[in-house]
């Protein structure tokens, strides 16, 4: 996983938030996309564990985001 799209990512999140506003299950969609595109396995190998730990971290960011 590139970190960078992290950023892009949330960048979006937040233009997404200030066009449409903030709703329940903010992100959810976006952040399971993520999932599936990387595989997502914490248990997996060290790289795919440490790629799961930045995508729950970007999930918790999502669900605490207030504008």
């Amino acid at each position: 996983m590139k970190y960078k799209h992290i950023e892009e990512f949330k960048q979006k999140m937040i233009l997404k938030a200030k066009k449409k506003g903030l709703y329940e299950n903010f992100g959810q969609d976006e952040i399971r996309k993520l999932k599936d595109k990387y595989q997502y396995n914490p248990y997996g190998s060290p790289k795919e564990r440490e790629d799961a730990k930045h995508i729950d971290a970007l999930e918790m960011w999502c669900m605490n985001y207030t504008g």
